[in-house]
C-alpha cells in the first residue's frame, strides 16, 4: 500500500464499547464496524498515525449478512482503515466507490497471502 512509516493502535471492542465512542468521538448513535482517528494533520499515503477502533460484534454480523468469516470482516476494516489514515473517504458516492476499490483489491491481497501461509503450514 506504499506505506514506509506507522504508528497506528487497533483496539478491538463490543458493540456497546463501540456504540460510547461511536457517539464519542462521531456524535453518532449506536454501534459501528470501525472508526478511524488520524492523529497526523496532514495525509500522506506512506506515513500513517492513528487509532482504530473495530467492532467485533458488528464484524459478526457483517460476516452472517454478507457470507464470509468474521475473520475477513476484520481484515476487512483493517484495510478499510489504512485507507482512511491514507486520506480515503467514504462519505459520499462518488469517494466511496474510489474506497470500495480500493478495499477489494487489498482485502483479496491479504487473504490471498494468509490463505497460502495456512496451505503451507499443513
Amino acid at each position: 500500500m506504499g506505506v514506509k512509516q506507522a504508528e497506528i493502535c487497533w483496539l478491538f471492542v463490543n458493540s456497546r464499547r463501540m456504540a460510547a465512542d461511536n457517539a464519542k468521538y462521531m456524535g453518532h448513535e449506536g454501534s459501528t464496524d470501525v472508526i478511524t482517528l488520524q492523529y497526523k494533520q496532514v495525509e500522506q499515503k506512506e506515513q500513517l498515525f492513528g487509532d482504530v477502533i473495530i467492532c467485533i460484534d458488528e464484524a459478526i454480523l457483517y460476516a452472517e449478512e454478507y457470507s464470509t468469516t468474521p475473520q475477513s470482516e476484520i481484515i476487512r476494516y483493517l484495510i478499510h482503515s489504512i485507507l482512511h489514515l491514507q486520506g480515503y473517504n467514504d462519505i459520499d458516492p462518488s469517494d466511496r466507490k474510489i474506497m470500495k476499490r480500493h478495499e477489494n483489491k487489498w482485502v483479496k491481497w491479504a487473504e490471498e497471502r494468509i490463505t497460502s501461509k495456512i496451505l503451507q503450514q499443513k
